[in-house]
């Protein structure tokens, strides 16, 4: 026990003196501490901001649920500059496609159709929208798979798409253009690209994704837009599953669903792509990865700056001490008291640069993550990474100048002016 009150006693000492230490020598202190603040800080920011990134994209997944596909003519890592014959002539997806996703596949809860018109104009009376994002023809399911409801009114029925009917939905953003309020929208007659169409409702409003507005939409009947353009072939497929345990299952009976259509013998590769939140999130996780490397590079050269700042200041410490090291010896200290002093002093001093790093750092990460309106978390095992790495930083740069202090001869020591 004693053991253990001598060795309390000893770090005690050394934090005492490191203190000391940084009162004294107040510039170099000051350098050292900030090299450590910037590369402990730099690592708390970037993991501040990548938690609150991180979770920005799993809400926007949430939104429209874990089980959702998109079917694509492409795969996503096609090369449109080097396309093969095959791509080349790669047939368009179709209705042919939904219809027998529809039929054909049990795990499916609902697919979606879509077919789209660009360069749009909305207009009610004096107002208008230029460029909706999307005026598109779409299924009544199409509120099944994106997970989304009307916020006023209603959404397209199999009534309004059995009857071709002249209705539509509208974003927010479009009812806030064209009318003063969002209740206000309903039962008017709204004019689209020279056509006419009666809102039957209003979707609700939801956060734009990585900057692009998901709230500016246009949806019809999809019989009303083949009747309006019938000339318009393409088509976007969401397709979700009954469930995210049997999602691999429902894909499975997608791709075979989408073969036996587009008729692939068992030779041949898949002319489609289907993409998935799953591979969304890996793309998100790359993008994390690179931004924790470039952390973890300002962090070395940051620590770096840390190390030489610390062992010139304890070995202008060794210098200056050496008289006290002489006596503290002559008084019964051994090589390892002497040793295990020093380190406590330059693990106290890189400890304080990381702790300033880590209250940086976090300041930092909630004025960022704030701004852009993503949530905030600082992660316990980050500010114990921050904590280790600058003590660790500082016991290894006074590992040579402790060194040097526990070889002093005592005579020598005592001579010293």
């Amino acid at each position: 026990m004693s053991k253990w009150l001598e060795s309390l006693d000893e770090i005690k000492e050394g934090v005492r003196l490191a203190l000391d230490s940084v009162r004294a020598n107040k510039f170099r202190s000051f350098m050292t501490i900030l090299g450590v603040m910037i590369g402990v800080g730099a690592v708390i920011i970037v993991n501040t901001i990548m938690d609150g990134f991180n979770h920005y994209v799993d809400e926007s997944i949430e939104k429209i649920g874990n089980n959702v596909m998109y079917i694509t003519k492409w795969d996503d890592n096609t090369d449109f500059d080097n396309l093969t014959e095959e791509q080349r002539r790669r047939k368009n997806i179709t209705m042919d496609e939904a219809y027998a996703i529809q039929k054909m596949c049990p795990l499916v809860e609902a697919v979606s159709p879509e077919k789209k018109a660009w360069r749009n104009v909305a207009k009610y009376k004096d107002k208008e929208i230029r460029n909706p994002d999307d005026f598109r023809g779409c299924w009544p399911e199409q509120a099944v798979v994106t997970n989304r409801d009307v916020s006023h009114g209603r959404f397209i029925d199999e009534n309004d798409l059995r009857r071709s009917a002249r209705v539509c939905v509208i974003g927010p953003e479009v009812a806030d253009a064209l009318f003063d309020t969002r209740p206000d929208a309903l039962e008017k007659e709204i004019r689209v690209n020279g056509y006419d169409f009666r809102v039957i409702g209003v979707q609700e409003e939801v956060d734009d994704l990585f900057g692009i507005s998901e709230n500016d939409f246009i949806y019809i009947p999809m019989t009303t837009f083949e009747r309006l353009y019938p000339n318009r072939e393409r088509v976007y497929l969401l397709v979700s599953a009954v469930s995210r345990v049997q999602f691999g299952e429902a894909m499975d009976q997608v791709v075979n669903a989408l073969r036996r259509v587009r008729r692939l013998r068992s030779h041949e590769e898949n002319n489609f792509g289907i993409e998935t939140q799953d591979k969304l999130r890996d793309q998100v996780g790359e993008i994390t990865d690179v931004a924790h490397m470039v952390a973890v590079s300002v962090a070395c050269v940051g620590l770096l700056v840390g190390v030489i700042g610390v062992m010139n200041i304890m070995l202008v410490a060794v210098t200056q001490r050496t008289r006290e090291i002489g006596v503290r010896k002559a008084l019964g200290a051994r090589r390892k008291n002497i040793l295990f002093q020093f380190l406590v002093e330059a693990g106290t001093l890189t400890g304080l640069g990381g702790i300033v790093g880590i209250i940086f750092g976090a300041v930092i990460g909630l004025i960022i993550t704030t701004s852009l309106e993503w949530h905030y978390y600082l992660s316990p095992l980050w500010i114990l990474i921050g904590l280790t790495v600058s003590i660790s930083t500082g016991v290894i740069a006074g590992m040579y100048p402790a060194w040097r202090a526990a070889r002093i001869d005592p005579i020598e020591a005592l001579r010293y002016e």
